[in-house]
């Protein structure tokens, strides 16, 4: 037997209060020896100046040819601090022939972790009522075939989802999720009222969150700011007046363009919070574009200021909104909770504090199946990091705290998120152009009815409600961006003429 490696991890055992760091000792066997692996424990610790181990691990020894690693929780003396390195020697000691003692060592050097992390995973669908498809056939009606296992697909109808997500939350107490956009949200509610009390009981308990503050997710460096804030009003006051809800969250996920005056109007609107994928880098982000998180020019939170000064406290999903979706697609929990922490290991570098951001969905997808599995499981072995089910506005308010209690500054900035990304795939120019020249024709429609009225005529409130609802429909980021397929395209060009 000897010991090939020692290796320090991030990882912590103990208790909150004493909090013991994990250090991996990788065990071999030497082949044909002095230890018969049919169980023989061997016990595992690591020492050295600063480091001891309170309790040492006993596991078996592995077999012939073979490798076994141990988890050695050990406690470091202060004044070591996160990042210092310090020397220690991995001691492996189990019971040889005629009642005699064989002991491995290996000499290395450890580095010493920080406390506190908790990675927050934030259940969601990304819903698009229009795309490749149009709002009826993405919200009610599609067919749904099974594959060659008899597995229906991940991806299912907005009614449907809705349903899917109640379910899960009926079934499972440590189940929460989002819910945004109204252009599935009214629909639903609408035609399935037998959903209703439970919609609301769980928004009222903080088990689903109702994110977003506007219509949809619109494109706004292509819109006018008067048509931002129409979208803004019919979203909030659906949200919060049929709803109960109080958004905080503009869950901008997939929006390809922001207007730097965006985080000001959406302040003034009442939120608090943003986050998205999409923004001041590649569209899929650093990590899928160019393969690495710490090129980002500033951490993945931040204060997103307007022009005006006003702003949001911002998130950006540097491994973009279908990060955490690799956990519904692992074989079973270890390895879901392995990609659960590959993605830590990629966001915690950026994280502004001690507090990461996973969006555990993707485009109109059930719930992931290893979501709270995951959070309960990984939490019985682990102090930190912790990983927890959550809501989006659970996530800034400890990213607020950490930030007060460790005095760290999150960075203030003021740009246009993506100036450049029109679209995705084809970018029609005449969808622009139409939703432009209609907001220009019912914002003056506004100004001459409203002298009209003073002047004896009947206000036409409803044509113009219409309108706008039409505007704020349009203006979703795969509309007004020409993103669409072709049947898509010409009920949206009907609707702006």
């Amino acid at each position: 037997m000897r010991i090939t490696g020692v290796a320090s991890t991030d990882l912590f055992a103990g208790t909150v209060a004493r909090p013991l760091q994990l250090i991996r000792v990788t065990l071999a066997s030497a082949g044909d020896g002095m230890i018969r692996a049919d169980g023989t424990p061997v016990t595992v610790r690591v020492e050295g100046p600063g480091v001891t181990t309170p309790r040492p691990v006993s596991c078996p020894v592995p077999r012939p040819g073979a490798e076994r690693t141990a988890e050695v929780p050990v406690a470091v003396a202060a004044p070591h601090a996160p990042g210092s390195t310090l020397q220690a020697t991995a001691i492996a000691e189990a019971g040889g022939p005629s009642g005699s003692v064989v002991r491995a060592e290996l000499a290395g050097q450890i580095t010493v972790a920080a406390t506190g992390w908790t990675m927050w995973m934030v259940s969601h669908f990304h819903y698009d009522p229009v795309w490749w498809n149009t709002q009826g056939q993405f919200t009610e009606s599609r067919l749904l075939l099974p594959d060659e296992t008899g597995r229906l697909p991940d991806a299912r109808t907005a009614f449907e989802l809705v349903r899917l997500h109640l379910e899960e939350a009926r079934r499972d107490p440590d189940y929460k999720f989002v819910l945004a956009e109204i252009d599935y949200l009214k629909p639903h509610f609408d035609a399935h009222p037998e959903d209703r009390a439970d919609l609301l009981d769980f928004i009222a308990s903080g088990r689903i969150e109702i994110v977003g503050g506007s219509y949809n997710e619109p494109n706004t460096n292509l819109t006018s700011a008067e048509s931002t804030i129409r979208n803004a009003i019919y979203g909030l006051g659906y949200q919060r007046d049929v709803l109960g809800a109080a958004p905080s969250t503009a869950w901008m996920l997939d929006a390809f363009g922001h207007d730097p005056g965006y985080p000001g109007l959406m302040a003034a609107a009442g939120l608090t919070e943003s986050a998205w994928a999409r923004g001041p880098f590649h569209q899929w982000g650093p990590n899928r574009s160019v393969g690495d998180n710490t090129r980002m020019q500033f951490a993945s939170e931040f204060e997103w200021l307007s022009p005006d000064g006003n702003g949001l406290l911002t998130a950006y999903m540097p491994n973009h909104y279908g990060a955490g979706w690799v956990t519904q697609e692992a074989a079973d929990l270890a390895a879901a909770e392995r990609a659960a922490y590959g993605q830590f290991a990629l966001l915690a570098p950026v994280a502004a504090t001690r507090n990461v951001l996973l969006p555990v969905g993707a485009d109109h997808v059930i719930p992931s199946r290893w979501a709270t599995e995951i959070y309960r499981d990984w939490n019985s072995r682990y102090v930190w990091p912790r990983f927890v089910t959550a809501v989006p506005s659970e996530f800034f308010a400890a990213v607020r705290r950490d930030a007060a209690r460790r005095d760290v500054w999150i960075t203030p900035q003021t740009r246009d998120m993506n100036p450049v990304y029109p679209g995705k795939d084809v970018s029609y120019i005449d969808t622009k152009q139409g939703q432009r020249a209609a907001e220009i024709a019912v914002e003056d429609g506004e100004r001459l009815a409203t002298l009209a009225w003073l002047a004896g005529a009947e206000y036409p409130a409803e044509g113009l409600d219409k309108a706008w609802r039409q505007l704020a429909f349009g203006a979703h980021h795969d509309a007004i961006t020409g993103t669409e397929g072709d049947q898509v395209y010409l009920d949206l060009l009907a609707g702006w003429r």
